[in-house]
């Protein structure tokens, strides 16, 4: 059967490799990159040191009440595969971030590890290993002094030093990732950072090497070392995409990066083929399957015009703010007036799904037999508050896989 990923991100990727291995036919639909180079290099299952407990105790208009537990870990093996990562679904961990905040990861790199904030439940232990944070004078979007500031009021104990390190051809990660990744500058680097820690301490430095030139460093500086997430793009986000775009080449995956969805042709309650701007042209791309993991609102995928109406853009399709159907033509607000609260109905916009990951149209029914969505697609998460983003992604993508080869059997 040929199935047609609209979406070349997380969640579009995995499918697509994950029905390449399964020996089915498969292409994938995007008009650019997708938001991996954005991501901090950490995968979220749901923000709970036991995620998949609290995933347990969600309500049914949540993404989750559609994804088994064999999804989130089929997914979650699927793209793990390719990216190797440390952590596990049944315990998450607290990282550092560029402002001294913690965040929540199920998984996350070797480079992140020794960044973990040790805990006796949900309270912070104070007597564990300190930190001495490094910022380097030529690079932007890192400032050691607030993030250890920030730490320190969480009850850790922190410093800050900022080493004088700088690169021609810019103030970016990237640059810096370049730069460090040539001869033996990550060793270099490791031994000046070894030279400023004290006894006891650990070392986080901004997410600047890529994962050779970070062991290289670390085995120089002969001291825990770890990297902090900064501003995208992200270092570990374009490598994890690096990854996965080479991933699929490899598997012989066409991936059309300059293509436009912009329609179907139906017949039978089913699609027959997609309609897809590529170069300036339009054709029809027969396919028996659809999965459509373009992401939402931030996407573009969702748009919300001068009037405050939301739409989705290829299929026209109607948009929930929740699994359990309510429609947002039947909400009165999908913005809250107060925007610093903790909710905002518009982030939790999307398709709503069966438990096959095919996409529900009015009333309940089915769209089209052959249409599924994936990724931040679906409705009734709040992604950013949960933490749960990419496990949803992932889940959901292993889903609808699933499904389809049920479907071919």
């Amino acid at each position: 059967m040929a199935t047609l990923v609209i979406g070349a991100g997380l969640s579009g990727l995995t499918t697509a490799l994950m029905l390449k291995k399964a020996e089915e036919d498969v292409s994938v639909i995007s008009c650019g990159l997708g938001a991996l180079a954005l991501s901090d290099g950490m995968l979220g299952v749901y923000d709970s040191p036991t995620p998949l407990q609290a995933i347990q105790q969600l309500p049914s208009s949540h993404p989750y009440s559609r994804l088994s537990e064999q999804a989130i870990t089929s997914g979650i093996d699927a793209f793990t595969s390719y990216i190797p990562l440390e952590g596990s679904l049944e315990h998450a961990v607290l990282l550092p971030t560029a402002l001294g905040s913690l965040r929540r990861a199920s998984f996350y790199p070797a480079s992140y590890a020794a960044g973990i904030c040790e805990t006796d439940g949900e309270k912070i232990q104070s007597d564990q290993a300190p930190y001495v944070l490094v910022g380097f004078s030529g690079l932007k979007d890192f400032y050691p002094a607030l993030a250890a500031g920030n730490l320190a009021r969480l009850g850790l104990r922190a410093r800050s030093v900022t080493l004088d390190l700088a690169f021609a051809g810019g103030e970016s990660a990237l640059n810096f990732s370049r730069q460090l990744d040539k001869g033996t500058a990550a060793e270099e680097l490791g031994e000046q950072l070894g030279a400023l820690a004290r006894e006891g301490e650990r070392i986080g430095i901004p997410a600047v090497l890529r994962k050779g030139a970070f062991e290289r460093c670390a085995k120089a500086a002969g001291v825990p070392l770890f990297q902090i997430p900064i501003a995208p793009p992200s270092v570990v986000g374009v490598e994890w995409n690096d990854i996965l775009v080479q991933a699929c080449r490899d598997a012989r995956i066409d991936i059309h990066l300059n293509a436009r969805a912009v329609g179907a042709r139906t017949s039978k309650g089913r699609i027959d083929a997609l309609r897809v701007e590529i170069a300036g042209t339009t054709c029809d791309i027969p396919c028996d399957n659809v999965i459509y993991a373009a992401g939402g609102l931030e996407s573009g995928a969702f748009e919300r015009d001068s009037y405050g109406r939301l739409s989705e853009k290829i299929f026209d399709l109607p948009l929930y703010t929740n699994q359990d159907g309510t429609s947002v033509t039947e909400t009165s607000h999908i913005v809250n007036p107060n925007y610093w609260a903790d909710e905002q109905p518009i982030f939790a916009c999307g398709l709503a799904v069966d438990e096959h990951m095919r996409v529900l149209g009015d009333g309940g029914k089915l769209a089209w037999e052959n249409l599924y969505a994936a990724g931040s697609m679906l409705a009734g998460a709040q992604r950013a508050r949960e933490k749960s983003g990419e496990g949803i992604a992932l889940a959901s993508a292993a889903a609808a896989v699933q499904s389809i080869l049920k479907e071919g059997r």
